[in-house]
């Protein structure tokens, strides 16, 4: 079981690997081209439209795996009803952001960085919904592959532009083609692993997937306000320029918890089947070796980044180092939210296999509001330093209750059995 999981593994390492190498590239041309202004608006817009592309997603694509991995014989008719309702979902996300846009004078500035931005989220849902597929099948090679295709035309197409005296929205654009590019290529190797009834819409099929995303939806909307919040907090009262300094801390950091991610997508439909089967023991014995992975990883990952955290800054800013000295420091606070993050993708995928999204809405729910709180009240006094030590502090009480819950339901039943 551990051989598959680690194959899985390597090969989204490996693609990301790649992927984190043009990201580097790309970062370094971005801050060098656009400055620290013109990084913080890219940074900014990025952000909200990550922000409203929960929307698309709202919980749908892990549920779908879910469900997908333990009715073999529904599997055609998940995948379908999922691409069908993620589209929809995507559709309206784009719609309703536009919308914002345009009737929120503060983001009046960045209207047609924003309008091109949101493009991007109905290719983002088609590229995720045929994910749907691959970590089904567990063929994460082919995940691995489109983000690959995706990095790799956003960088080419983001230089050309750069190069040529582009701007934001050039670069924004380059992001949208990529994506769309990610999206085809995954298309053409999912109808060839699976069938998929792409007319599919059953209503007992579509109700489950609603019922049972309703929960992890909105936890993932209140997962992206407090994972983001403190952008739109530190732009409204510190201005663009600070986010850009935040920001560039904040994508390292986002970067660096993606080997936990790698792993519990893996890891993810095999949990889900232990516990459909009732297969209690073994789940517990599969869990405390993923606990002692994700701990040494995150660890040796937060140690290694912690001391290069000068040079990693300085390689990404080139000539622009001193504009982004301060991101040193931002970047050596978030690193404790890193190692901790590691340690909440255990938990979280965990629950969620479970079938626990309440206690996942319950959890994202107090992280929301003492995030955003405590940032409300810091980032005006503290600024970036706020932002990054909120988000530490944040990331521990995810862990904190989401491991008391499993401890409290999972573990506790086991030992009265």
């Amino acid at each position: 079981m551990f051989g598959l999981l680690a194959k899985n593994t390597t090969a989204q390492i490996i693609a990301k690997v790649i992927s984190v190498a043009t990201a580097v590239i790309l970062i370094r041309l971005t801050t060098e081209n656009l400055g620290k202004e013109g990084y913080g608006i890219y940074s900014f817009v990025m952000a909200i439209v990550l922000l409203f592309g929960t929307i698309a997603d709202w919980g749908t694509n892990i549920i779908a795996v879910r469900e997908a991995a333990q009715n073999k014989e529904k599997q055609r008719e998940i995948f379908g009803a999922a691409f069908t309702l993620r589209f929809l979902l995507s559709f309206a996300a784009g719609a309703l952001l536009n919308v914002v846009v345009r009737v929120y004078p503060p983001w009046h500035e960045f209207i047609n960085q924003l309008t091109v931005g949101s493009l991007v989220l109905l290719f983002l849902s088609i590229k995720s919904s045929i994910s749907i597929v691959f970590q089904t099948f567990l063929k994460f090679e082919w995940v691995g592959l489109a983000e690959i295709v995706n990095s790799l035309i956003f960088l080419a197409l983001a230089a050309i532009f750069l190069i040529q005296g582009g701007g934001v929205v050039e670069v924004l654009f380059a992001w949208v083609l990529g994506t769309a590019a990610a999206a085809f290529v995954s298309f053409l190797v999912a109808i060839k692993i699976a069938k998929i009834n792409f007319s599919a819409f059953p209503p007992d099929v579509i109700r489950r997937l609603i019922k049972e995303s309703l929960p992890m939806g909105l936890f993932l909307v209140f997962f992206s306000i407090y994972n983001r919040v403190d952008i739109i907090i530190l732009e409204h009262f510190k201005g663009i320029e600070n986010v850009a300094v935040y920001n560039l801390a904040y994508k390292i950091h986002d970067n660096l918890v993606l080997g936990a991610a790698f792993l519990m997508g893996s890891a993810f439909p095999v949990l889900s089947r232990m516990y459909a089967k009732g297969d209690t023991g073994s789940m517990i014995i599969f869990y405390r070796k993923l606990l002692g992975i994700t701990a040494l990883g995150g660890m040796a990952v937060a140690i290694t980044f912690f001391v290069l955290a000068p040079l990693v800054i300085r390689v990404l800013t080139g000539e622009q180092f001193v504009q982004f000295g301060d991101s040193v420091t931002a970047l050596k606070i978030l690193i404790f939210a890193t190692f901790i993050s590691y340690l909440n993708h255990l938990t979280g995928y965990s629950l969620i296999a479970f079938g626990k999204q309440k206690i996942i809405l319950f959890v994202g729910t107090v992280a929301l509001v003492f995030n955003v709180i405590v940032n409300m009240i810091f980032i005006p006094i503290y600024s970036w330093t706020a932002a990054a030590t909120v988000t530490v502090f944040t990331e521990l009480i995810v862990f904190l209750l989401t491991s008391y819950f499993i401890s409290a339901t999972i573990f506790k039943r086991h030992a009265q059995t």
